[in-house]
Protein backbone atom coordinates (compact mmCIF):
# COMPACT_ATOMS: atom_id res chain seq x y z
CA UNK A 1 0.00 0.00 0.00
CA UNK A 2 4.53 3.11 -1.96
CA UNK A 3 6.82 5.67 -3.22
CA UNK A 4 8.97 6.95 -0.63
CA UNK A 5 11.27 10.75 -1.32
CA UNK A 6 13.54 12.24 1.13
CA UNK A 7 13.01 15.49 2.00
CA UNK A 8 15.76 16.74 4.37
CA UNK A 9 15.54 20.41 3.45
CA UNK A 10 11.82 19.90 4.71
CA UNK A 11 12.83 18.48 8.01
CA UNK A 12 14.99 21.05 8.77
CA UNK A 13 12.03 23.75 8.84
CA UNK A 14 9.43 21.57 10.38
CA UNK A 15 12.01 20.61 13.51
CA UNK A 16 13.05 24.03 14.72
CA UNK A 17 12.74 24.21 18.28
CA UNK A 18 10.12 26.19 20.21
CA UNK A 19 10.21 27.73 23.47
CA UNK A 20 8.11 25.76 25.87
CA UNK A 21 4.82 24.45 25.72
CA UNK A 22 2.00 26.35 23.58
CA UNK A 23 -1.48 26.03 24.37
CA UNK A 24 -4.22 27.55 22.88
CA UNK A 25 -8.24 27.88 23.07
CA UNK A 26 -10.04 24.70 20.77
CA UNK A 27 -12.46 26.98 18.37
CA UNK A 28 -16.19 26.53 19.13
CA UNK A 29 -18.30 25.19 16.57
CA UNK A 30 -19.51 27.30 13.96
CA UNK A 31 -21.45 25.33 11.68
CA UNK A 32 -21.24 24.11 8.50
CA UNK A 33 -17.61 25.95 6.91
CA UNK A 34 -17.94 27.40 3.66
CA UNK A 35 -15.90 26.18 0.60
CA UNK A 36 -13.85 29.50 0.17
CA UNK A 37 -10.32 30.24 -1.72
CA UNK A 38 -7.36 29.68 -0.09
CA UNK A 39 -5.34 32.76 0.51
CA UNK A 40 -2.01 32.37 -1.98
CA UNK A 41 -2.84 29.52 -3.43
CA UNK A 42 -3.61 29.11 -7.35
CA UNK A 43 -6.88 28.21 -8.26
CA UNK A 44 -7.63 25.87 -10.41
CA UNK A 45 -10.98 24.03 -12.24
CA UNK A 46 -11.31 20.66 -13.73
CA UNK A 47 -10.90 19.98 -17.83
CA UNK A 48 -14.63 18.63 -17.42
CA UNK A 49 -16.80 16.33 -15.15
CA UNK A 50 -18.90 13.40 -15.87
CA UNK A 51 -21.40 11.25 -13.75
CA UNK A 52 -21.06 7.85 -14.25
CA UNK A 53 -22.89 4.55 -12.73
CA UNK A 54 -22.47 3.51 -9.67
CA UNK A 55 -19.55 1.65 -8.55
CA UNK A 56 -20.68 -0.78 -6.80
CA UNK A 57 -18.05 -2.63 -3.76
CA UNK A 58 -15.11 -3.44 -5.04
CA UNK A 59 -15.52 -1.84 -8.63
CA UNK A 60 -13.71 0.73 -9.72
CA UNK A 61 -15.63 3.79 -10.52
CA UNK A 62 -12.76 4.47 -13.50
CA UNK A 63 -9.76 3.93 -14.17
CA UNK A 64 -7.18 6.18 -15.77
CA UNK A 65 -4.18 4.90 -18.41
CA UNK A 66 -2.15 7.09 -20.55
CA UNK A 67 -4.12 9.23 -22.79
CA UNK A 68 -7.29 7.50 -22.08
CA UNK A 69 -10.23 7.57 -18.67
CA UNK A 70 -12.57 4.59 -18.65
CA UNK A 71 -15.43 4.84 -17.02
CA UNK A 72 -18.95 3.06 -17.19
CA UNK A 73 -22.46 4.86 -17.90
CA UNK A 74 -25.84 3.25 -18.61
CA UNK A 75 -24.26 -0.01 -18.20
CA UNK A 76 -21.52 0.30 -21.43
CA UNK A 77 -18.38 0.96 -20.75
CA UNK A 78 -16.77 4.28 -22.73
CA UNK A 79 -13.45 5.15 -23.51
CA UNK A 80 -12.53 8.93 -23.10
CA UNK A 81 -9.91 11.28 -24.32
CA UNK A 82 -8.07 11.95 -21.03
CA UNK A 83 -7.56 16.09 -21.73
CA UNK A 84 -11.68 16.78 -23.60
CA UNK A 85 -13.56 14.19 -22.03
CA UNK A 86 -14.53 13.25 -25.87
CA UNK A 87 -15.72 9.76 -26.48
CA UNK A 88 -13.29 7.51 -28.70
CA UNK A 89 -15.35 4.08 -28.50
CA UNK A 90 -17.92 2.22 -26.45
CA UNK A 91 -18.16 -1.11 -25.85
CA UNK A 92 -21.64 -1.86 -25.47
CA UNK A 93 -23.43 -4.28 -22.75
CA UNK A 94 -25.11 -7.50 -24.34
CA UNK A 95 -27.38 -9.15 -22.63
CA UNK A 96 -28.39 -8.91 -18.79
CA UNK A 97 -24.76 -9.93 -17.75
CA UNK A 98 -22.59 -6.86 -16.74
CA UNK A 99 -19.82 -4.98 -17.95
CA UNK A 100 -17.31 -4.27 -15.96
CA UNK A 101 -13.55 -2.22 -16.10
CA UNK A 102 -11.20 -4.48 -13.99
CA UNK A 103 -7.80 -3.17 -14.67
CA UNK A 104 -5.70 -0.74 -17.46
CA UNK A 105 -2.42 -1.67 -18.44
CA UNK A 106 -0.14 0.02 -20.96
CA UNK A 107 -1.95 0.07 -24.00
CA UNK A 108 -4.97 -2.44 -23.01
CA UNK A 109 -8.04 -2.10 -20.74
CA UNK A 110 -9.07 -5.48 -19.40
CA UNK A 111 -13.07 -6.32 -19.38
CA UNK A 112 -14.56 -9.26 -17.32
CA UNK A 113 -18.33 -10.01 -18.09
CA UNK A 114 -20.05 -12.79 -16.46
CA UNK A 115 -16.59 -15.95 -16.07
CA UNK A 116 -14.87 -13.66 -19.20
CA UNK A 117 -11.96 -11.60 -19.27
CA UNK A 118 -11.38 -9.97 -22.53
CA UNK A 119 -8.14 -7.38 -23.27
CA UNK A 120 -9.04 -4.37 -25.51
CA UNK A 121 -6.77 -1.86 -26.94
CA UNK A 122 -6.82 1.13 -25.44
CA UNK A 123 -6.55 3.60 -28.61
CA UNK A 124 -9.37 2.21 -30.74
CA UNK A 125 -11.24 -0.61 -28.37
CA UNK A 126 -10.36 -3.19 -30.66
CA UNK A 127 -10.65 -7.24 -28.45
CA UNK A 128 -6.85 -8.44 -28.34
CA UNK A 129 -8.21 -11.63 -26.73
CA UNK A 130 -11.08 -13.59 -24.69
CA UNK A 131 -10.22 -16.06 -22.07
CA UNK A 132 -13.09 -18.06 -20.03
CA UNK A 133 -12.19 -18.07 -16.82
CA UNK A 134 -13.84 -21.13 -15.35
CA UNK A 135 -15.72 -18.90 -12.66
CA UNK A 136 -16.69 -15.46 -11.92
CA UNK A 137 -13.79 -13.48 -11.05
CA UNK A 138 -13.09 -11.89 -7.57
CA UNK A 139 -9.95 -10.42 -8.30
CA UNK A 140 -7.85 -8.82 -11.48
CA UNK A 141 -3.75 -7.82 -10.22
CA UNK A 142 -1.26 -7.07 -12.85
CA UNK A 143 3.06 -7.31 -12.24
CA UNK A 144 4.84 -7.73 -14.76
CA UNK A 145 2.79 -7.96 -17.89
CA UNK A 146 1.05 -10.91 -16.54
CA UNK A 147 -2.00 -10.65 -14.55
CA UNK A 148 -3.01 -12.60 -11.58
CA UNK A 149 -6.80 -13.62 -11.39
CA UNK A 150 -8.57 -14.92 -8.47
CA UNK A 151 -11.80 -16.64 -9.10
CA UNK A 152 -14.40 -18.96 -6.91
CA UNK A 153 -12.35 -21.40 -7.74
CA UNK A 154 -8.85 -20.85 -7.39
CA UNK A 155 -6.36 -18.60 -9.01
CA UNK A 156 -5.00 -17.57 -13.08
CA UNK A 157 -1.85 -16.60 -14.44
CA UNK A 158 -1.93 -14.99 -17.78
CA UNK A 159 0.15 -13.20 -20.09
CA UNK A 160 -1.39 -9.86 -20.27
CA UNK A 161 -0.26 -9.67 -24.10
CA UNK A 162 -1.98 -12.86 -25.26
CA UNK A 163 -3.91 -14.26 -22.79
CA UNK A 164 -1.94 -17.70 -22.45
CA UNK A 165 -2.15 -19.36 -19.50
CA UNK A 166 0.88 -19.46 -17.60
CA UNK A 167 -0.18 -21.73 -14.95
CA UNK A 168 -3.44 -22.14 -12.71
CA UNK A 169 -4.41 -23.69 -9.17
CA UNK A 170 -7.51 -24.75 -7.37
CA UNK A 171 -8.26 -23.64 -4.36
CA UNK A 172 -11.85 -21.86 -3.73
CA UNK A 173 -10.61 -19.96 -0.39
CA UNK A 174 -8.53 -17.43 -2.38
CA UNK A 175 -9.61 -13.93 -2.31
CA UNK A 176 -7.04 -11.79 -4.03
CA UNK A 177 -3.52 -11.09 -5.52
CA UNK A 178 -0.87 -9.56 -3.23
CA UNK A 179 2.23 -9.03 -4.53
CA UNK A 180 4.98 -10.74 -6.80
CA UNK A 181 8.15 -10.74 -5.25
CA UNK A 182 11.41 -11.86 -6.42
CA UNK A 183 9.94 -14.89 -7.90
CA UNK A 184 7.27 -15.87 -5.65
CA UNK A 185 3.54 -14.74 -5.73
CA UNK A 186 1.32 -13.80 -2.79
CA UNK A 187 -2.39 -14.45 -2.74
CA UNK A 188 -4.42 -13.76 0.28
CA UNK A 189 -7.37 -15.74 1.28
CA UNK A 190 -9.65 -16.88 4.25
CA UNK A 191 -10.99 -19.96 5.76
CA UNK A 192 -14.65 -19.24 6.18
CA UNK A 193 -14.75 -15.91 7.94
CA UNK A 194 -12.98 -13.17 6.54
CA UNK A 195 -11.48 -12.51 10.29
CA UNK A 196 -9.46 -16.04 9.70
CA UNK A 197 -7.19 -14.31 6.61
CA UNK A 198 -4.09 -16.26 5.71
CA UNK A 199 -1.51 -16.11 2.94
CA UNK A 200 -0.28 -18.36 0.25
CA UNK A 201 2.89 -18.25 -2.08
CA UNK A 202 3.02 -19.76 -5.27
CA UNK A 203 6.50 -20.16 -7.66
CA UNK A 204 6.10 -17.52 -10.39
CA UNK A 205 7.51 -19.61 -12.95
CA UNK A 206 5.42 -22.72 -12.25
CA UNK A 207 2.83 -22.15 -10.34
CA UNK A 208 4.08 -24.30 -7.48
CA UNK A 209 2.75 -23.94 -4.43
CA UNK A 210 5.34 -23.24 -2.01
CA UNK A 211 3.44 -22.91 1.73
CA UNK A 212 0.48 -21.23 2.91
CA UNK A 213 0.74 -19.16 6.27
CA UNK A 214 -2.63 -19.47 8.76
CA UNK A 215 -3.58 -16.30 10.39
CA UNK A 216 -1.44 -13.74 8.50
CA UNK A 217 -1.33 -10.86 6.17
CA UNK A 218 0.76 -9.69 4.33
CA UNK A 219 3.85 -9.35 2.83
CA UNK A 220 4.10 -5.71 4.38
CA UNK A 221 7.81 -5.74 3.08
CA UNK A 222 10.67 -7.49 1.17
CA UNK A 223 14.02 -7.78 3.04
CA UNK A 224 16.70 -9.65 1.38
CA UNK A 225 16.07 -13.60 0.96
CA UNK A 226 12.82 -12.97 3.62
CA UNK A 227 9.55 -10.98 3.43
CA UNK A 228 7.49 -9.19 6.83
CA UNK A 229 4.28 -10.77 7.98
CA UNK A 230 1.92 -9.78 10.22
CA UNK A 231 -0.14 -11.96 12.53
CA UNK A 232 -3.31 -11.72 12.00
CA UNK A 233 -5.28 -14.40 14.19
CA UNK A 234 -6.01 -12.21 17.19
CA UNK A 235 -6.64 -15.18 19.63
CA UNK A 236 -6.60 -14.01 22.90
CA UNK A 237 -6.37 -10.91 25.09
CA UNK A 238 -3.29 -9.79 23.30
CA UNK A 239 -2.30 -6.21 23.19
CA UNK A 240 0.76 -6.56 21.46
CA UNK A 241 1.80 -6.67 17.87
CA UNK A 242 3.55 -9.80 16.13
CA UNK A 243 5.10 -10.14 13.31
CA UNK A 244 7.34 -12.40 11.18
CA UNK A 245 10.68 -12.28 8.81
CA UNK A 246 9.91 -15.34 6.49
CA UNK A 247 11.91 -16.93 4.46
CA UNK A 248 10.53 -15.56 0.75
CA UNK A 249 10.85 -19.49 -0.79
CA UNK A 250 9.85 -21.81 2.49
CA UNK A 251 8.02 -19.66 4.89
CA UNK A 252 9.78 -20.72 7.49
CA UNK A 253 10.35 -17.71 10.28
CA UNK A 254 13.91 -16.19 10.69
CA UNK A 255 13.00 -13.60 12.52
CA UNK A 256 10.17 -12.93 14.91
CA UNK A 257 9.42 -9.38 16.62
CA UNK A 258 7.03 -8.91 19.30
CA UNK A 259 6.26 -5.07 19.29
CA UNK A 260 4.63 -3.26 22.16
CA UNK A 261 1.12 -1.76 21.30
CA UNK A 262 -1.73 -0.33 22.91
CA UNK A 263 -5.11 -1.60 21.19
CA UNK A 264 -7.56 0.05 23.71
CA UNK A 265 -9.38 2.55 22.24
CA UNK A 266 -10.09 5.62 24.24
CA UNK A 267 -13.11 6.04 26.05
CA UNK A 268 -14.09 2.30 25.12
CA UNK A 269 -13.71 -0.56 27.14
CA UNK A 270 -12.20 -4.44 25.42
CA UNK A 271 -9.08 -4.20 22.51
CA UNK A 272 -9.60 -3.69 18.97
CA UNK A 273 -7.22 -4.99 16.50
CA UNK A 274 -7.62 -4.93 12.83
CA UNK A 275 -5.04 -6.33 10.14
CA UNK A 276 -3.61 -2.97 8.76
CA UNK A 277 -2.43 -1.95 12.19
CA UNK A 278 1.40 -2.88 11.52
CA UNK A 279 3.03 -1.62 8.49
CA UNK A 280 6.41 -1.62 7.18
CA UNK A 281 8.58 1.31 5.59
CA UNK A 282 12.47 0.65 5.92
CA UNK A 283 13.90 0.85 8.09
CA UNK A 284 11.10 1.07 10.62
CA UNK A 285 7.99 -1.03 11.61
CA UNK A 286 4.62 1.40 13.11
CA UNK A 287 1.82 0.36 14.56
CA UNK A 288 -0.75 2.15 14.43
CA UNK A 289 -2.36 1.97 18.53
CA UNK A 290 -4.93 3.32 20.48
CA UNK A 291 -7.56 3.11 17.62
CA UNK A 292 -5.20 4.93 15.38
CA UNK A 293 -4.66 7.99 17.44
CA UNK A 294 -0.89 6.78 17.70
CA UNK A 295 1.35 6.01 15.88
CA UNK A 296 4.08 4.31 17.00
CA UNK A 297 8.02 3.81 15.59
CA UNK A 298 9.79 0.69 15.97
CA UNK A 299 13.64 0.06 15.11
CA UNK A 300 13.90 -3.90 13.78
CA UNK A 301 17.14 -4.02 12.25
CA UNK A 302 18.60 -5.53 15.63
CA UNK A 303 19.22 -8.79 16.65
CA UNK A 304 16.66 -11.34 18.07
CA UNK A 305 16.42 -14.71 18.66
CA UNK A 306 16.45 -16.59 15.44
CA UNK A 307 12.96 -18.10 14.84
CA UNK A 308 11.67 -17.73 18.76
CA UNK A 309 8.94 -15.20 20.25
CA UNK A 310 11.22 -12.52 22.43
CA UNK A 311 10.22 -12.96 26.03
CA UNK A 312 9.31 -9.41 26.00
CA UNK A 313 8.11 -6.90 23.67
CA UNK A 314 10.13 -4.46 21.93
CA UNK A 315 9.47 -0.97 23.14
CA UNK A 316 8.75 1.82 20.54
CA UNK A 317 11.69 4.24 19.52
CA UNK A 318 9.09 6.94 19.14
CA UNK A 319 5.13 7.60 19.62
CA UNK A 320 3.40 10.02 17.40
CA UNK A 321 0.39 11.92 17.95
CA UNK A 322 -1.56 15.33 17.29
CA UNK A 323 -3.55 17.57 19.23
CA UNK A 324 -7.41 17.34 19.17
CA UNK A 325 -7.25 13.44 18.98
CA UNK A 326 -5.69 13.44 15.84
CA UNK A 327 -5.73 9.88 13.72
CA UNK A 328 -2.70 8.96 11.16
CA UNK A 329 -3.95 8.99 8.07
CA UNK A 330 -1.01 8.54 5.82
CA UNK A 331 2.60 8.08 5.19
CA UNK A 332 5.43 8.00 5.70
CA UNK A 333 5.65 10.24 2.75
CA UNK A 334 10.16 10.31 2.69
CA UNK A 335 10.36 11.69 6.38
CA UNK A 336 6.65 12.76 6.97
CA UNK A 337 3.35 11.47 8.61
CA UNK A 338 0.01 12.74 8.45
CA UNK A 339 -2.42 13.16 10.95
CA UNK A 340 -5.87 14.70 10.38
CA UNK A 341 -7.45 16.26 13.81
CA UNK A 342 -11.22 15.69 15.04
CA UNK A 343 -11.66 19.15 13.58
CA UNK A 344 -10.13 18.44 10.55
CA UNK A 345 -6.68 20.40 10.61
CA UNK A 346 -4.44 17.97 8.83
CA UNK A 347 -0.71 18.42 10.52
CA UNK A 348 2.49 16.96 8.48
CA UNK A 349 4.73 14.96 11.21
CA UNK A 350 8.85 14.35 10.74
CA UNK A 351 9.38 10.56 11.62
CA UNK A 352 13.20 12.09 12.94
CA UNK A 353 15.08 14.68 14.57
CA UNK A 354 14.99 15.86 18.30
CA UNK A 355 13.02 18.58 18.72
CA UNK A 356 10.36 17.24 21.53
CA UNK A 357 7.59 19.38 22.26
CA UNK A 358 4.05 19.57 24.89
CA UNK A 359 1.73 20.90 22.12
CA UNK A 360 -1.73 21.93 23.33
CA UNK A 361 -1.27 19.19 25.66
CA UNK A 362 0.14 16.82 23.49
CA UNK A 363 4.01 14.93 23.40
CA UNK A 364 5.22 15.14 20.12
CA UNK A 365 8.87 13.96 19.74
CA UNK A 366 9.97 15.12 16.33
CA UNK A 367 7.97 18.68 17.22
CA UNK A 368 4.37 20.08 15.97
CA UNK A 369 4.87 19.72 12.34
CA UNK A 370 3.48 21.69 9.97
CA UNK A 371 -0.37 22.63 9.43
CA UNK A 372 -1.82 22.65 6.12
CA UNK A 373 -4.00 25.24 4.76
CA UNK A 374 -7.74 24.70 4.41
CA UNK A 375 -10.79 23.93 6.78
CA UNK A 376 -13.21 21.36 7.35
CA UNK A 377 -13.85 17.62 7.63
CA UNK A 378 -11.65 15.33 5.27
CA UNK A 379 -12.97 13.74 2.40
CA UNK A 380 -10.35 12.40 0.63
CA UNK A 381 -6.48 11.99 0.99
CA UNK A 382 -4.42 10.68 -1.03
CA UNK A 383 -0.28 10.37 -1.33
CA UNK A 384 0.91 9.91 -4.74
CA UNK A 385 4.75 10.36 -4.93
CA UNK A 386 5.68 13.79 -3.10
CA UNK A 387 2.39 15.12 -3.90
CA UNK A 388 -0.54 14.92 -1.24
CA UNK A 389 -3.99 15.41 -2.47
CA UNK A 390 -6.58 16.55 0.25
CA UNK A 391 -10.19 17.14 -0.59
CA UNK A 392 -12.97 18.80 2.43
CA UNK A 393 -16.10 18.03 2.57
CA UNK A 394 -17.14 21.37 1.65
CA UNK A 395 -15.75 20.28 -1.18
CA UNK A 396 -12.43 22.29 -1.56
CA UNK A 397 -9.47 20.26 -2.84
CA UNK A 398 -5.94 21.56 -2.46
CA UNK A 399 -2.54 19.80 -4.43
CA UNK A 400 0.95 20.21 -1.83
CA UNK A 401 4.57 18.84 -2.64
CA UNK A 402 5.49 17.94 0.44
CA UNK A 403 9.15 18.02 -0.43
CA UNK A 404 9.23 21.66 -1.27
CA UNK A 405 6.55 22.33 1.36
CA UNK A 406 4.24 24.59 -0.85
CA UNK A 407 0.85 24.40 -2.40
CA UNK A 408 0.30 23.74 -5.67
CA UNK A 409 -2.88 24.37 -6.52
CA UNK A 410 -6.30 24.07 -5.12
CA UNK A 411 -9.90 23.69 -6.63
CA UNK A 412 -13.72 24.04 -6.19
CA UNK A 413 -14.77 19.85 -6.78
CA UNK A 414 -18.42 20.17 -8.61
CA UNK A 415 -18.98 17.08 -5.54
CA UNK A 416 -17.70 16.78 -2.05
CA UNK A 417 -16.96 13.23 -2.14
CA UNK A 418 -14.35 10.63 -2.12
CA UNK A 419 -12.87 8.05 -3.77
CA UNK A 420 -9.31 6.98 -5.26
CA UNK A 421 -7.06 9.77 -6.80
CA UNK A 422 -5.34 8.47 -10.10
CA UNK A 423 -2.57 9.99 -11.87
CA UNK A 424 -0.85 9.93 -15.58
CA UNK A 425 1.00 11.96 -17.79
CA UNK A 426 0.58 15.36 -16.03
CA UNK A 427 -3.35 15.17 -15.42
CA UNK A 428 -5.02 14.01 -12.49
CA UNK A 429 -8.59 11.70 -12.37
CA UNK A 430 -10.70 12.35 -8.86
CA UNK A 431 -12.98 9.58 -8.44
CA UNK A 432 -16.41 9.16 -6.44
CA UNK A 433 -18.82 6.34 -6.39
CA UNK A 434 -20.84 7.59 -8.98
CA UNK A 435 -18.90 10.74 -10.44
CA UNK A 436 -15.48 11.82 -11.92
CA UNK A 437 -13.47 15.00 -12.67
CA UNK A 438 -10.03 15.53 -14.48
CA UNK A 439 -7.77 17.87 -13.46
CA UNK A 440 -4.12 18.93 -15.38
CA UNK A 441 -1.72 20.16 -13.07
CA UNK A 442 -0.45 23.27 -13.67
Amino acid sequence: MSKLLRVLPLMALLTGPLAGAQVSTPASYQGPVPSVALPDVPEVGPLWTLKVDRAEDGEPAALLAGNWVFVKVGGDLQARDVATGRVIWTLRKTGDTPLAWQRASGEAAFVTQGRTLSAYRAGDGKRLWTRDLGDLARDVGESGGVLYVTTGKGGLALNAATGAVRWQFSEPEMTGFRAALNGVVFWSAYQGEPHFPATYAFDGVTGRKLYRLGGTTGPLGVRGDAVLMADASFIGNDDNAALSWVNLRSGVPAQVLKLAADFRCPGRGGIERSSSEPFYAAPHVYVKDQCGTRLRQFWVNGPAPTGKTPTAPLPPARTFAAPDEGHYRAGPMGELLVFESRAGEVRLIPVSGRSPVNYNGVNMPTGPGLALPGAGQVSRLDVLGNTLYLGRRTGRLLAYDAAKKKALYSMRLPWPGFGPTLQAGGYVLLTTPGAVAVVGEP
